[in-house]
């Protein structure tokens, strides 16, 4: 964290001197800020309405699904969404009802609850509560042998939510090429 936090202060720095491009100087930022915000906003309010979940839950769900891409870029080179989708159904139904595990899938998991709180920077307590929660919910499963997966009901959230998520950054994306701010940001130098 004091890496980012470093990092962050050489950008303000250099903004102040005006040693870095000009992104934050031009007029359309505050209107890319301003995009960036209400996408934010609709995100988490669409996690709790939608999914019913916290916001701190909604991470560290994340932070099992990441794991899982992660384990599945190391097998292939991309997958479209309809890959991601069979891979999801087949790791879902390998191991998640406790019944044979894919021995495929047995290297992948071997996340912990130590993990997952220093990858979200949450106390381990809240991190176990919520994983429990979690577990509960059959969004996530916690196995002695395979650590902590993504349980059945994962699906629910890939198929409908997943999808919405990918159209807001759409059009958020779409947003900043039209007010010019996204060619600032890909040329956006450090």
């Amino acid at each position: 964290m004091t890496n980012i936090l470093k990092e962050i202060d050489k950008v303000r720095n250099k903004i102040k001197k005006g040693v870095s491009n000009k992104m934050m100087q031009q007029k359309p930022f505050a209107q890319g800020m301003y995009r960036f915000s209400m996408f934010m906003i609709d995100y988490y309010s669409r996690i709790k309405k939608e999914l019913g979940l916290d916001y701190d839950s909604f991470m560290i769900v994340q932070t099992v699904v990441s794991h899982t891409l992660y384990h599945f870029g190391k097998n292939k080179d991309g997958s479209s969404y309809l890959d991601l989708e069979r891979e999801w159904e087949k790791l879902l139904n390998a191991g998640f009802i406790e019944k044979k595990y894919d021995d495929k899938y047995k290297s992948i998991f071997r996340l912990t609850i130590s993990s997952i709180c220093l990858v979200t920077g949450l106390p381990k307590e809240t991190v176990r509560r919520k994983v429990n929660e979690l577990d509960k919910k059959n969004i996530l499963r916690i196995s002695q042998k395979n650590g902590i997966v993504l349980g059945k009901d994962y699906t629910k959230i890939f198929q409908d939510f997943v999808p919405k998520t990918t159209l807001q950054v759409s059009k958020l994306v779409k947003g900043w090429e039209r007010s010019g701010i996204l060619k600032s940001i890909l040329n956006f130098e450090e």
